[in-house]
């Protein structure tokens, strides 16, 4: 059962406040179809799908259908994919349409290629090599496209991909990005997306950016990312002006749940936590976010073998957000 956590901002911490209690007047509400005046919510879905490394380019392996499949049972308003192949972008982009779940069959998706500078990325069965990248689908039809490149890394061309959706209340932009693990690289483009949410806020607006940050929740390259008021023994030291929208659980306050699988250690006990989402703490109301273990029973490698269908977890998260100034 999905466990809702959600908080009167202004009194996090507080004594007496329960994670699971939702501020006065709004309705506790995980479908995310509900609202009250002056508010709204939204549901994020996002994974890093490993579409060549894990799945190398395929789009029949099962690796489509289990994406198709989580969206349509967690039936969220916006999706963001990492490491997607051209290709299984758009069986994605189909399989949506087929489904009728974006409000415009010819408006709701966008990709954005991360070259590689030597050439790899996913394969084709023509032999061709193509970037992967990353995509985003908005239920509502989006306004416009910002395709931003971030800082180079000497590696991929690492991106920050957004839309304005105007016709949605709370001047709402959904963006998806994937930060590169190179450490003398990773802070320059950690800043640019930072700066970039920072003034889209400062201009009235909800920014909402899931993505693969390649960094943990206690990273101090996050301190300027996370609000002051997560300040916990496994997340501290923070400056900055958004909430992760899972360092409310209980799991592990502050830091969350893990959203990978690999070698690579977390806290409390668990693996690394590196996708996140994020908005801003001055336009959230309350907000909810859970990650679900890989499945290993859809997808098959090139020989037909059940396989993990990616080293990272699906990420899917609820928000009510503030729709006035």
């Amino acid at each position: 059962m999905r466990r809702l956590r959600t908080a009167l901002l202004t009194l996090v911490g507080a004594v007496g406040l329960t994670l699971g209690a939702a501020p006065a007047g709004v309705a506790a509400d995980p479908s995310g179809t509900a609202g009250v005046a002056g508010t709204a919510t939204y549901k994020v879905w996002h994974w890093n799908v490993a579409g060549d490394e894990s799945n190398f380019g395929s789009t029949t392996n099962g690796l489509v259908d289990a994406i198709l499949g989580s969206v349509k049972f967690r039936d969220p308003d916006f999706v963001s994919l990492n490491e997607v192949c051209p290709a299984q972008y758009r069986a994605v982009l189909k399989g949506l349409q087929d489904a009728g779940w974006p409000q415009s069959s010819t408006n709701f998706a966008r990709f954005e290629p991360m070259p590689d500078v030597d050439n790899t990325g996913c394969h084709t069965d023509t032999g061709a090599v193509e970037p992967y990248g990353v995509a985003l689908f908005s239920k509502f039809a989006p306004t416009g496209t910002d395709r931003i490149t971030l800082p180079a890394d000497g590696d991929k061309a690492r991106k920050l991909l957004c839309v304005p959706v105007a016709s949605q209340p709370g001047g709402v932009r959904f963006c998806s990005t994937h930060i590169t693990f190179k450490a003398e690289t990773k802070a320059a483009q950690l800043d640019a997306v930072r700066d970039r949410m920072n003034e889209l806020t400062a201009a009235g607006g909800t920014v909402i950016t899931a993505g693969d940050f390649n960094t943990q929740p206690h990273d101090p390259l996050l301190n300027t990312w996370y609000a002051p008021g997560v300040a916990t023994p496994d997340n501290g030291g923070n400056t900055g002006a958004f909430r992760e929208l899972d360092d409310l659980d209980a799991v592990c306050p502050g830091w969350g749940e893990q959203s990978t699988e690999g070698a690579l250690l977390g806290k409390c006990g668990q693996k690394a936590k590196v996708d996140h989402v994020f908005a801003a703490e001055s336009r959230l109301v309350s907000y909810d976010e859970d990650t679900h273990p890989i499945a290993t029973d859809r997808c098959t490698n090139r020989n037909g073998v059940y396989i993990p269908c990616s080293n990272h977890r699906i990420v899917d998260a609820t928000l009510t957000v503030r729709t006035g100034p």
